[in-house]
């Protein structure tokens, strides 16, 4: 049985335990047991984490809602979207580094949040699918998933899935891994 590494933000942490049950008996899933945040927090966290985990063959990943926050009013994003090319890059090295040249990793989009600017999620997620060009990664378009029924699909929070959303996610996730196994 393979071993299925999810990296990611709080969306992650929501669908993980769908995805696992999915494809409970076909592969082993787990993730850290923290939000991966933005992705120069995953990059770094790689380190703590990976010695604690089994070693991956397979890695679905997606990191961004955080890059693209403003969180100090300052009238940028966390992360200029050359910064985010760079830790996105970076975050590929290290997995291949760490796990082999051979693992796969599926780099997935920023899923869609109530009331944002999607036209410039929809830029950084270009950056994403450059990266997966570049790098010769499998990309899974969350956010082509949920645009369609945002009402359905982002809970009152505006960011996280609703239960109908997380396993929008889930079965999204769950089929792009299961190409792999």
């Amino acid at each position: 049985m393979k071993n299925v590494l999810l990296l990611g933000d709080s969306i992650r942490m929501v669908y993980q335990p769908l995805v696992k049950e999915a494809l409970k008996g076909k592969a082993n899933v787990f993730g850290p047991m923290e939000n991966g945040r933005w992705s120069g927090y995953t990059l770094n966290s790689l380190r703590f984490w990976a010695p604690f985990m089994p070693d991956p063959d397979i890695v679905h990943w997606n990191c961004g809602l955080w890059d693209l926050g403003d969180d100090y009013q300052l009238g940028r994003h966390f992360s200029s979207p050359e910064e985010y090319a760079s830790s996105l890059k970076r975050t590929v090295d290290v997995l291949r580094k760490l796990y082999g040249k051979e693992i796969e990793i599926i780099i997935a989009s920023t899923t869609p949040v109530k009331g944002g600017d999607h036209l410039e999620m929809q830029r950084y997620n270009e950056v994403i699918k450059g990266v997966a060009a570049e790098s010769a990664l499998e990309l899974n378009d969350l956010f082509a998933e949920l645009i369609d029924d945002i009402d359905g699909c982002i809970s009152e929070d505006n960011i996280h899935p609703t239960p109908k959303g997380a396993e929008v996610l889930a079965k999204k996730v769950s089929a792009a891994i299961e190409r792999f196994l």
